[in-house]
């Protein structure tokens, strides 16, 4: 997910993929946490042969069977490495793929019209984090991600997407206002009809 820029993400020719930063960073996390032995083990369940380059484009399936896997065999563990890499994701975007110029202008913008915007880039461009899923923005601080392909075929009885939620986050956070906070109201893996998110401006704390 990222700011208004002309050009920088180069869409796939078939759907079905996505962008290279749902992957390395979480590489690095899991690396970090549960060590090298534990990265080519889960590598090795979502069939990578190899790592993708930064900008490749990589099969929703295997970014799906490496999440799911972390998600699986890790569960204590899962939730603070997916959240870690959605911020470095968000870090390596903000560095990369966001000229000054557009983040300049956004963060002169009132925050809900930044937040539009930035959700409008994101339809445009959600093959990168939602794949063959559907990107829709329902209202100014409402967006919904149907047929999420990181959790197809998930059960769980609350809402688990921690990567998402964090991603989006953090990516307002950075583009819009810093008080921003992202939760996920409901998850297709807990029987909703579609993965949905909600934005709140949190309260200026006392002495802030």
């Amino acid at each position: 997910m990222t700011a208004p820029t002309a050009g920088l993400l180069r869409p796939p020719r078939r759907k079905g993929m996505m962008g290279a930063q749902t992957v390395l960073p979480m590489v690095a996390a899991i690396e970090r946490s549960l060590g090298p032995a534990v990265v080519a083990q889960l590598l090795d369940e979502a069939r990578f042969a190899r790592l993708p380059e930064h900008g490749e484009h990589v099969r929703e399936r295997q970014v799906a069977i490496l999440h799911q896997a972390l998600r699986r065999q890790y569960p204590e563990q899962a939730e603070s490495i997916q959240r870690e890499a959605a911020r470095d994701a968000v870090e390596w975007i903000m560095q990369n793929r966001i000229p000054a110029r557009a983040r300049l202008l956004l963060s002169g913008m009132p925050w809900a019209m930044a937040v539009w915007m930035l959700g409008r880039h994101a339809a445009q461009n959600a093959w990168a984090f939602g794949g063959s899923g559907r990107f829709e923005l329902l209202s100014t601080s409402e967006f919904q991600l149907t047929d999420n392909p990181l959790i197809r075929g998930e059960h769980s009885t609350h809402a688990i997407c921690a990567w998402h939620e964090e991603l989006f986050q953090q990516t307002f956070r950075r583009m819009a206002h810093s008080r921003l906070r992202c939760t996920e109201a409901s998850c297709m893996a807990a029987g909703a009809d579609a993965c949905r998110f909600r934005l709140v401006m949190e309260p200026v704390r006392a002495g802030a």
